[in-house]
């Protein structure tokens, strides 16, 4: 077995066929092929399930590529420890949300790049649901994953930065303060269709909200962008509309409510120096405070 077999495997695995990983890894298709089946031969075991559009990994195969990716991680540290003792190298990539991709995770690429120049921040800001976050940590397509709590058992979390979940209308409607549900009447409700959301709309119909969801969209800036054009309001994360537009006003929600982020991985990969050095940066308080958003006082941190 050799870990350039891993390398493929877990190349095809994350981008679906054969061709990606060729492209990915700067090699031919046929030279990936015949590796894995040369590991597949070894192991006794089928580890992908070819098909016309791609391959996905078989049962088996997802087993293995838990314990490859170990494998590889490992093999990271050990060519980091082979280095000077205070040189730090490597990737570390991270599955989150687009508004933390946006306003927090630039601020930490830049300082790590200072302190680590030779350590590589991986950015994947397509989630839109901590359940997206945990499926790229559980498929070890992340290291690390930035994920409103809770979050699920078997996961090293630590507790990150919170905002707060505001009332968003357009800008040429007045309300008087402090902002009622009856004063939201006549104006459609746009559900943010996420477990997080949920939980806080589940709050707000106890605290009084009866108006019904007159449309569902997945994404915060969609929902943004229908509400400065007057199509309705919305409730969504404080950071999720920084900074707002002109044709949008954000007010507090009757009841208060918070969303609370966490740092969350797998324990070996968030021991691993690598993954530490982002952590530390990450938690930076003086960097939080530092971003635009710290700046304009809609972050809260423990």
């Amino acid at each position: 077995m050799k870990l350039s077999q891993l390398h493929m495997l877990v190349a095809v695995a994350d981008h679906g066929s054969f061709s990606a990983a060729a492209a990915q890894l700067d090699c031919t298709q046929s030279r990936i092929s015949h590796a894995i089946a040369e590991l597949e031969r070894e192991l006794g075991t089928r580890l992908l399930a070819r098909k016309h559009d791609g391959s996905l990994p078989t049962e088996a195969g997802l087993r293995v590529l838990d314990k490859a990716r170990r494998m590889l991680r490992l093999e990271d540290d050990l060519r980091a420890s082979a280095r000077a003792d205070d040189a730090i190298a490597g990737r570390v990539r991270i599955a989150c949300f687009r508004s933390i991709g946006t306003h927090l995770l630039p601020y930490a690429a830049e300082a790590l790049a200072v302190r680590h120049p030779d350590l590589v921040l991986d950015i994947d800001d397509g989630c839109n649901d901590r359940l997206e976050v945990v499926a790229a940590l559980r498929a070890g397509r992340a290291d690390v994953g930035i994920a409103q709590l809770p979050v699920e058992d078997g996961f090293d979390v630590r507790p990150y930065v919170a905002d707060d979940y505001m009332l968003v209308v357009p800008a040429g409607r007045d309300f008087a303060s402090p902002v009622t549900w009856n004063q939201l009447d006549g104006l459609p409700f746009i559900r943010l269709g996420c477990t997080g959301a949920d939980a806080i709309l589940a709050r707000c119909r106890a605290a009084g909200l009866e108006a019904p969801a007159a449309r569902t969209l997945g994404n915060d800036t969609s929902i943004a962008a229908m509400v400065a054009r007057g199509m309705g309001w919305s409730i969504l994360p404080r950071l999720a509309t920084f900074p707002e537009a002109d044709d949008v006003r954000v007010l507090p929600l009757p009841i208060p409510a918070r969303r609370q982020f966490a740092l969350a991985g797998p324990r070996d990969a968030m021991a691993s120096p690598r993954v530490k050095a982002v952590l530390d940066v990450l938690r930076d308080r003086r960097l939080l405070a530092a971003t635009r958003a710290g700046q304009a006082g809609i972050l809260h941190w423990p």
